[in-house]
């Protein structure tokens, strides 16, 4: 279907330039893989019982656990996915952080984004390398490292809040996960424009009705629209706003992420699940008939 409509057989529009500028060599979060652990690299520390730490390796220094201490020293120069013991005996993995272990172990004065929300809010914001994407809350940056994963490389993340300590951690957590490439931090109170000419805006702020005429203005057509909120009433109130405002293919809902523990012969649901975090709200902007 690459060189047509489908639908209407007629030849497809030519595909719509993106930012440029971004390259693999300097992807977010992703530097030059090495084969074996260096000084400075952040590592993942796993456990047996599931308990992982992200560390950062420094000569000299040691990290204690529930199971036991391992000395920095003794995992720089092994190879990454090693497996080894600390000095209770118990066994640890050695591996390369994702991107979503970098996001869930940040710094936070506030709540974050979870990885079954992030997930699908990368796919309904339909985001891809090269867009350009408004994140309205920035909160402590966890969602921020998200989007400017989605959109690397050649992408742009504007993030905007009404409070410097907010933006100042927010940079200073992108910037210890090595996610740095197109990502803008700027201070904004809420009604203020935003950048234009974006592909999607994303909100995880209290009251995001009051941002839906800014987001409206600043979208391209068929440009996507979501907010994360807690409460029901909530997002009552900002599907209503996106409605008045002309957005279609308004929606709300709920993700839910069940472990299975999956074992012969006594296979079940696990007892303990992350339950309620999030109800997202998303939206389409179309242009007036």
């Amino acid at each position: 279907y690459s060189t047509g409509s489908w639908l209407s057989g007629k030849p497809a529009a030519a595909p719509r330039p993106r930012t440029a500028g971004v390259t693999p060599a300097n992807l977010p979060g992703r530097p030059p893989l090495s084969e074996t652990i260096a000084p400075d690299d952040l590592v993942l520390l796993a456990l047996e019982d599931g308990n992982t730490f992200l560390l950062r390796m420094r000569s000299g220094h040691s990290h204690s656990t529930h199971r036991g201490t391992v000395a920095h020293d003794d995992l720089i120069g092994r190879p990454w996915g090693t497996a080894l013991r600390l000095n209770t005996g118990r066994l640890a993995y050695l591996l390369r952080p994702r991107w979503i272990d970098r996001m869930m172990k940040v710094h936070r004065r506030t709540n974050i984004m979870y990885p079954k929300d992030v997930a699908l809010l990368v796919a309904e914001l339909d985001l891809a390398a090269g867009a350009r994407v408004v994140e309205i809350g920035c909160g402590s940056g966890a969602m921020t490292q998200a989007l400017a994963h989605a959109v690397a490389p050649g992408g742009a993340v504007f993030s905007y809040d009404r409070r410097p300590e907010f933006l100042e951690l927010a940079e200073r957590n992108c910037r210890a996960a090595g996610v740095t490439a197109g990502v803008i931090f700027r201070a904004r109170e809420a009604g203020e424009a935003i950048e234009p000419d974006v592909d999607a805006v994303f909100c995880d702020i209290p009251e995001p009705w009051v941002e839906v005429e800014v987001a409206r203005t600043a979208l391209r057509g068929s440009g996507r629209f979501a907010a994360a909120t807690p409460t029901f009433n909530q997002a009552e109130r900002v599907a209503e706003a996106l409605r008045a405002h002309g957005f279609a293919l308004v929606r709300s809902f709920e993700v839910m992420v069940r472990e299975i523990l999956a074992r012969e012969g006594r296979t079940r649901p696990a007892h303990r699940m992350i339950g309620h975090t999030q109800l997202i709200t998303t939206a389409v902007h179309v242009l007036p008939e």
